[in-house]
Parts: structure tokens; C-alpha cells; sequence
């Protein structure tokens, strides 16, 4: 057989279901053998939107999802898709085509050294020179991609190796055993915690990925512990239990910041250090810190651990929660000014204001439906004023944090979790990067929402520039009909003026499950008290 027939048989044998991507010349062997295979491909219009969206489903799934290009621009293009996944800690496989090895040589047409181009944004990047060694290879990349922490692994298949003929069969995944933490030290952090007075639980997306969110509350609410959640990791502890503290992340402006000042304990769990530095958190009265992860904390500046457990999150946390001393809940007037805030809204008159936008989609989705989030204000305001109840229902990305993955990732989502309504805000700007998708989800059936907060240009910087000098510029620009530019794609475009109608519109789209997008004047004015 071909030695690309082997590589598939082997991408079946890891449960992959669906590779995401775009084709080309050095890849075509590979294309004829998913052909006649189980996996289906999912023809993306940019290379970029393939990683997204096979990024997304790893971040739902917990198991590592395929995404392809072919050479040169295409992997290139494919590359800030996959460091959006290694900022993450997201699994992910990621496949480029390569000329074979008598043209490998530089300069030539279309050639980089790909393998050297992505080593810097993968936990590991490699060619698969020997049709020999594709199973173990295969194999060696999703085991990578999903070790804690997990992240993307490249691999670069040349166009001769693809061809040639081999024998071979996909390796079997091993069965994993973890080993339990030192009862030691499990004692010692309960001594740290019966010692505190203002104890803080730091809920990061590492918990979810364990398994184990269910234990992390039972541990808050064991010794009545209030859980802050990276915006990762939001929703973790649902936001009506009194002990939740909805999202954090904002450096300087997040709503219980004062919290960071007071607390004299903190317990990092599954907390990954790209989301939210030490710096932001680590401020105030001086603090113990207790790790609790399945992979060791990096060291990083203003992060001094006192004790690190690393194991098996749901057993750690339910040894934890063993025998609990419950106190009065120390951070109750912090949720209460933040129950305020998000109470607080403006008027519903002039351009929609972005806070009343966000209520519109918090009452229009339930609790277990996805939204996902482009990059700009938006992103910010979510994060802010929209309260999580369950994991992974609020995909706000911040890692790489790259404009035009917020339609990418509802269409990952829905493939994910067809069973839940699905809704991305985007800025007119990052929508407007991977709109082509559009087409991709009408090609697949998807009902899905698009919500662009329209403003006409890049508000976000727009402001950060003006308060830096006092003027700005580079930041305008103008949009098509967006209503009428959706309906070109077979979706549905829809135009609103107020937050009232967008709550209708939504709540109307989503229940017919429809491909819609869905055009809102912004007021980006309420901008200016938002950093």
C-alpha cells in the first residue's frame, strides 16, 4: 500500500473523525487516501479557519483534531492558527505537504523549512522521512498533543515519502495509569488552607481538561472558598453559586481586583500562566500559593509556589475536600459589587451599547449553549458582562489571541456539540478575515449565529491610540452591507437598531437553527470606560 494509506489508517486509528483544511499539489496522495477512508474532510477557505476550527474541537473534546495544508503558503497561513493553539494548551495535529527529498533545497519555489518555521510555536515539529516509521510517528504526535499541558504538534509529510509503498499498521494507544500525590504534602496544603483567612481558588482551563470541575467545587464549597476563573476557564463553579467571581484576566480592571490586594491564600488549579501573569495577581498582602495540576508550574517572575501537587486533579481535589471546615464567605461583598455591575446597564436609545448587546446574548442563550468571541472590545466586554454557568460555554481566546477565529470556532463548536445552540460575536473587523467561512458552515448544514458589533473600524485600538497621543489614525474603515453580503454566502442577514431587537432577532435564529448574521451598530463610546 501507499505509504499515505498508512498514515490514514493510522490518523483512524487515533479516532480521528475529521481533518480540516485545504489541498493542495504536494498533499494529493494524502487526499486520495481519506478518500477512501472513514475521515471526512472539511474543505475550509483558509488554512487559517482550519486550525481554528480543529483547535476548537480539541478545547471541547479534550482530544487532539487534525487540520492540513499543502506547502509553503499554505502552511504558512496555517501557522497562527496552530500558535493560537500552543498559547492555549490546545491539542492539536497539524499536517503540511513538503516537496520530496531531491528538491528540498533553498532557494526553490514554495520551499521553507517548515519543520524549522513552526518549532517555535508546537511542542514538537517534525518531517516523516520513512514510511517505516509512520505509525510510531503518528502515534508519538497525538500522545505530544495531549500530555499535559497539551498543545499542537506538526508534522511535515514529503511528497515522496507519501508515495511510495510500504507495510505497516498503526500502533494501539497505550492504557495510562496516574499515581497519586504524597499524602505529605496533601496535609500540608490543608493546614495552609484551615490557616486562612481570605483563601482564593484561581480556576484554570487545566481543571476542565482533567476532568475534575465537578471536584473543584465541591473543594470551594467544602471549605468555602471563592473561585476567580481565567477567561479560559470560565464557568468552571456556575456564576448563581454566591462562591463564583465570574472571570478574571483584565490586569488592572477586573471587577474584583481589590480581591488580588486582600487574599492571604491562593490555590492555582489547572491554571496555565499565559492567561493571567503572577504580575496582575500576585499583589497586595503577602500570600501562600499552592499549585494543583497534572503537569508542573513554569517558573515564572512574581510566582514563588509553596507547595505543588501534581496528579490526578479529581482525586487530588476530593482528598482535599475531605472533612472541610466551612467559613463565612470572605469575598461575599466583592460578588456583591459585582452582581451590580453586571445589573448595571445604560439606556436602550442611540447605537446599541455594548453592555446591553451582551445581555441580549446572555438571555438568548441557555446555560449549557456556546458563545464564541472574535478579537476587539467585544472580547473585553464578554469577559466582563457575561455571566458563565457551565466549562467551555463562554470560548473567549487568550493565548495568541488572533482577529478572525471567532466564526472558525463557532463552526468548531457546533460540529462538537451539534446538540447546543451556537453564537459568535465578532468586530466588523475580525469578521470580515474568515467570513469566506460562511460558505463552509452553510456547506455543512450548520445553524450558528454571527453577531458583528459593528463600528466601522478597529475601535479598540482606535481608543488605545488615542489616549497614547492623543489622536489616531490607521483604525477606519468602511463595510459592505452586511445583511446582503451574508445572503451572498446562502445565510441569513439580518440588520438590527436596538438591543431589544437583537435579544428577538437571536432568540428567533437560534431556535430555527438557521445560518444567520445578525449587523449591530455599536457605540463604542462606552469604550472609554472599559480599560
Amino acid at each position: 500500500m501507499r505509504a499515505s494509506d498508512l498514515l490514514v489508517r493510522c490518523l483512524e486509528a487515533e479516532g480521528v473523525r475529521r481533518v480540516f483544511g485545504i489541498p493542495g499539489e504536494e498533499n494529493l496522495d494524502v487526499m486520495d487516501s481519506i478518500k477512501d477512508s472513514s475521515i471526512e474532510f472539511v474543505l475550509t477557505r483558509n488554512e487559517n479557519s482550519a486550525a481554528f476550527i480543529a483547535g476548537t474541537c480539541g478545547r471541547l473534546t479534550g482530544q487532539a483534531h487534525v487540520c492540513l495544508s499543502t506547502l509553503g503558503p499554505g502552511a504558512t497561513n496555517m501557522m497562527t492558527g496552530v500558535a493560537e493553539a500552543f498559547l492555549s494548551y490546545v491539542p492539536l495535529v497539524a499536517i503540511t505537504g513538503q516537496v520530496g527529498a531531491d528538491q528540498a533545497f533553498a532557494p526553490r519555489k514554495q520551499f521553507i523549512d517548515l519543520v524549522q518555521m513552526y518549532r517555535p510555536v508546537t511542542k514538537d515539529s517534525f518531517s516523516v522521512r520513512s514510511p517505516a516509521r509512520i505509525p510510531a510517528q503518528v502515534r508519538r504526535a497525538f500522545h505530544v498533543a495531549m500530555e499535559e499541558k497539551p498543545g499542537p504538534v506538526m508534522m511535515e509529510l514529503p511528497e515522496d515519502v507519501m508515495k511510495s509503498q510500504t507495510d505497516g499498521r498503526p500502533l494501539r494507544r497505550p492504557a495510562t495509569h496516574h499515581v497519586g500525590c504524597d499524602p505529605e504534602a496533601l496535609g500540608k496544603v490543608r493546614e495552609l488552607i484551615k490557616g486562612s483567612r481570605r483563601p482564593l481558588i484561581m480556576a484554570g482551563p487545566g481543571a476542565i481538561r482533567a476532568q475534575a470541575t465537578q471536584e473543584l467545587r465541591s473543594l470551594a464549597r467544602a471549605w468555602t472558598i471563592p473561585v476567580a476563573h481565567t477567561w479560559h476557564g470560565a464557568g468552571i463553579m456556575p456564576y448563581d453559586d454566591a462562591l463564583s467571581l465570574n472571570t478574571v484576566g483584565l490586569r488592572g480592571k477586573d471587577h474584583v481586583r481589590k480581591l488580588f490586594e486582600e487574599m492571604d491564600l491562593v490555590l492555582l488549579v489547572g491554571y496555565d500562566l499565559p492567561e493571567f501573569m503572577p504580575s496582575y495577581w500576585n499583589i497586595g498582602a503577602p500570600k501562600r500559593i499552592v499549585s494543583i495540576d497534572q503537569a508542573p508550574m513554569d517558573a515564572v517572575p512574581h510566582l514563588e509556589i509553596d507547595v505543588q501537587l501534581i496528579g490526578r486533579m479529581p482525586d487530588v481535589l476530593g482528598k482535599l475536600s475531605v472533612d472541610g471546615v466551612r467559613k463565612a464567605n470572605w469575598a461575599l461583598g466583592h460578588r456583591e459589587d459585582l452582581d451590580a455591575c453586571l445589573d448595571g446597564c445604560p439606556a436602550d436609545e442611540g447605537l446599541v451599547k455594548p453592555q446591553l448587546a451582551v445581555k441580549a446574548l446572555r438571555r438568548a442563550l441557555g446555560r449549557e449553549d456556546i458563545c464564541t468571541s472574535d478579537v476587539g472590545a467585544h472580547l473585553i466586554w464578554l469577559a466582563k458582562m457575561y455571566p458563565v454557568y457551565k466549562e467551555n460555554t463562554l470560548l473567549l481566546t487568550n493565548g495568541l489571541i488572533p482577529m478572525g477565529i471567532g466564526l472558525p470556532s463557532a463552526i468548531g463548536a457546533k460540529l462538537a456539540c451539534p446538540g447546543r445552540k451556537v453564537a459568535a460575536v465578532c468586530g466588523d473587523g475580525g469578521f470580515l478575515m474568515t467570513a469566506a467561512d460562511l460558505e463552509t458552515a452553510k456547506r455543512l448544514g450548520l445553524g450558528l449565529v454571527v453577531v458583528i458589533f459593528n463600528d466601522q473600524g478597529l475601535g479598540l485600538i482606535k481608543l488605545k491610540h488615542q489616549r497614547a497621543y492623543g489622536r489616531y489614525h490607521g483604525t477606519d474603515f468602511g463595510n459592505p452591507d452586511m445583511a446582503r453580503f451574508a445572503e451572498s454566502f446562502g445565510a441569513r442577514g439580518y440588520r438590527v437598531s436596538t438591543a431589544e431587537e437583537l435579544g428577538e432577532r437571536l432568540s428567533s435564529s437560534l431556535e430555527a437553527e438557521e445560518l444567520a448574521v445578525i449587523d449591530v451598530p455599536i457605540d463604542y463610546e462606552e469604550n472609554k470606560g472599559l480599560l
